[in-house]
């Protein structure tokens, strides 16, 4: 296989899928694959398995608060024979219906007071910065007890491990940018076999990417080979993460909240960065019910006139009302992170406090979720609707899925460039609107030009083919590792020395780009 070019076909492609975005504005994904509906049956439980909130999960120990593997639902896991299967026919039905199953399975009820199974598992926090600490923690059923372990450690939203603005990191080529106009914020989950796994394997050691990228060099392996996996074999089906993404509101007072209609002039001011913060479309959220759900309430939106938006309900959100705790521990990392997005979409401190304090309501607006049932990763993404019955990114969600988990639609991406893995294939652009949509950068052009492209031109299973580290060549702490130049769409070569050389593949995982040394006791 060959790297294809975004030039070639990439950043084209995707314009001609904007295109077409514009005349529909209804908030489908460019370039996804007409969709078949699906009619939803009765549950179905795996060999072995149990449908989506049965009783049949194990119930915590006494005191623990454990992680919560994923649970059968439907086709979730299937064999990756059967996966490929659907990959190499281009089989869109059947792989949303899967997206669609494994949403209902993270977002099935836990033992854990009927918290959603993904709500359970290991954050960010705890797997790069508490480390051995919080496992031990977990197994002894403590979680609670370290001060800001709690699994509600929200982070900015970006590409973790890429920079947190538009300049370059110290010897990145061309890092992903970012832009500072956004209010949500995101924080990794991990399942807890991928968890275990990396902990097991050191892989949230910066020390240990480095030795072994040392090794790759002593023996001279070959580029397809220098690769880490965060699993024990090549595939896991209960191997899952997550980059969920909140929006922060007023706990007490009416809200007008940007809501993502596609790509238009009448949805969004900036047709090449259609970021939340340039969206036309607004709805209510009154959480003290002043407005009922159904009514309209006059209030500005971005920088929309005052006009009647209207009213929903806070049923209609996955929603956390912050704690004292929360914001407390929500506070210290805000305080080195430099990236966080505060009231009136503004990224100093005070302005980040104004709005992350006791009391206030953090929306669930958007979620990667990547399973390892193929070595390659299955991609599915979602946000939160105006319309939930959206032709092509909702109307096949099955009917057992009840709110507030309906009110959220699905993009994927289980392959690259459309046919599969053609080395001449266009590429397929699947991205979120809550996460993409700000960033812009270029890539290598003819001779010495360089060719643009923005969030909508991206793809995640090609975005994160490239997660990949070597020794910073000026490290810092907070940056122990370099990443190769990013590549926002197109077939992307593991074995392509071009892009790889020199460096560990992350299996496809940007976030362990944020490895740091042991901390001295």
């Amino acid at each position: 296989m060959k790297r294809i070019n975004p030039l070639r076909s990439g950043v084209g492609a995707a314009r001609r899928a904007i295109a077409g975005a514009d005349r529909s504005a209804s908030g489908v994904l460019p370039k996804l694959l007409p969709l078949a509906v699906l009619i939803a049956g009765c549950v179905q439980p795996m060999p072995g398995g149990s449908p989506q909130g049965a009783a049949a999960r194990p119930a915590a120990p006494a005191g623990a608060f454990i992680a919560v593997p994923p649970p059968p639902v439907r086709s979730f896991p299937s064999p990756p024979e059967v996966i490929q299967g659907w990959i190499d026919r281009m089989d869109s039905e059947r792989i949303r219906a899967h997206g669609w199953d494994l949403w209902a399975s993270i977002t099935s009820p836990s033992p854990h007071a009927g918290l959603p199974v993904w709500e359970t598992w290991y954050s960010g926090h705890e797997l790069f910065e508490l480390g051995p600490a919080a496992r031990a923690a977990r197994a002894a059923g403590a979680a609670r007890t370290i001060p800001g372990s709690h699994l509600r450690d929200f982070e900015p939203a970006r590409q973790v491990g890429q920079p947190h603005s538009r300049a370059a990191r110290p010897g990145t080529a061309a890092p992903i940018p970012t832009a500072p106009a956004e209010r949500p914020t995101a924080f990794n989950r991990y399942s807890p076999s991928v968890a275990h796994t990396i902990w097991d394997k050191g892989l949230n050691n910066s020390q240990v990417l480095d030795r072994i990228n040392d090794e790759f060099d002593r023996r001279r392996t070959p580029v397809a080979q220098r690769v880490v996996q965060t699993s024990v074999g090549a595939v896991d089906a209960a191997s899952v993460v997550l980059k969920p993404v909140f929006q922060f509101v007023s706990g007490s007072a009416p809200s007008a909240i940007p809501v993502w209609t596609g790509i238009s002039p009448a949805a969004s001011t900036n047709l090449a960065n259609p970021s939340a913060d340039t969206w036309r479309r607004c709805v209510v959220l009154d959480p003290v019910r002043t407005h009922p759900p159904g009514a309209t309430m006059v209030m500005p939106c971005n920088a929309e006139p005052a006009r009647p938006w209207p009213v929903v309900s806070l049923d209609d959100f996955y929603a956390i009302r912050l704690t004292a705790e929360t914001a407390a521990a929500y506070s210290q990392f805000a305080a080195t992170s430099g990236d966080d997005i505060g009231q009136a979409n503004k990224t100093d401190l005070a302005s980040v406090m104004a709005m992350v304090k006791p009391g206030n309501l953090a929306l669930l607006v958007a979620m990667h979720v990547t399973g390892k049932e193929i070595s390659n990763w299955t991609w599915q993404t979602f946000w939160w609707a105006l319309d939930p019955q959206d032709p092509l990114t909702g109307r096949d969600r099955p009917a057992d899925i009840g709110k507030p988990w309906s009110r959220y639609n699905m993009g994927t991406a289980y392959y690259m460039v459309t046919p599969p893995s053609s080395p001449t294939g266009d590429p397929l652009v699947s991205f979120n609107p809550y996460l993409e949509t700000n960033l812009s950068n270029t890539v290598p052009g003819p001779g010495n030009t360089q060719i643009a492209w923005t969030g909508v031109n991206t793809n995640c299973m090609s975005c994160h083919r490239m997660a990949a580290w070597k020794r910073a060549a000026k490290p810092v702490p907070g940056h122990w590792g370099d990443s190769p130049a990013y590549q926002p769409d197109g077939l992307i070569d593991p074995a392509d020395a071009t892009l790889f050389g020199g460096y560990v593949k992350l299996d496809f995982l940007w976030s362990l780009t944020r490895a740091q040394p042991p901390v001295a006791k």
